[in-house]
């Protein structure tokens, strides 16, 4: 009776090879996940930095246009502390990210680090001299730059329009240099723009 009762207990539990080697099993299916997730939580983190970088330029496209920018730096026409203007046919307007007060998502990247400094970058595309000077209006576009301290983020003056993941660096983004060139002549997609002002909302 004893005995019988002994090797119904032995059958119910594990032995210690078994639990090894479930350990190993679980060990190695971690080791190919882990990377995998990872991958995809870095890619994830990129998308939401592009959309963010959206954001901002919605919120100073609007901002502009609702007369809600205040120059804080003048260059062209502006004076500081008047209303940002839209710029002038060959100019542009730098909007510093930290000029922009977003909803959600404005102080932080999507890395979960502060912006280190960026901005969005309007510009007014030269007049076309082959079009008559009454066809001729205004054909604005939208840059993006910005980085955060985790040397996160698009270092490089990017049109909205390229904004995707491709353009997010993750580890190694250094925008200082570009940052650098704000308030002087920029050339932007092979067209040179000069300063008209640096704007930010109150």
């Amino acid at each position: 009776m004893e005995n019988s009762n002994n090797n119904e207990k032995n059958t119910q539990g594990f032995t210690l090879i078994e639990l090894l080697a479930v350990i190993i099993i679980m060990a190695i299916l971690m080791m190919v996940a882990l990377p995998a997730v990872t991958r995809a939580i870095a890619k994830s983190r990129r998308n939401t930095y592009a959309t963010n970088a959206k954001k901002f330029i919605d919120a100073a496209r609007t901002n502009i246009i609702g007369g809600d920018l205040f120059v804080t730096q003048a260059g062209g026409q502006a004076t500081v502390n008047s209303e940002c203007q839209t710029p002038a046919p060959g100019s542009y307007v730098a909007v510093p990210l930290d000029g922009i007060i977003l909803e959600r998502g404005g102080s932080s990247s999507s890395f979960g680090k502060p912006y280190a400094g960026g901005y969005v970058i309007i510009v007014n595309k030269p007049y076309d001299a082959s079009v008559p000077a009454d066809k001729q209006g205004d054909n604005f576009d939208y840059y993006f730059i910005g980085v955060d301290t985790g040397k996160n983020g698009v270092d490089d003056f990017t049109i909205e329009s390229a904004l995707t993941r491709a353009a997010v660096k993750t580890g190694n983004a250094d925008a200082t240099a570009k940052l650098g060139q704000i308030g002087s002549a920029l050339t932007l997609s092979g067209t040179s723009y000069s300063f008209d002002a640096t704007c930010k909302e109150e």
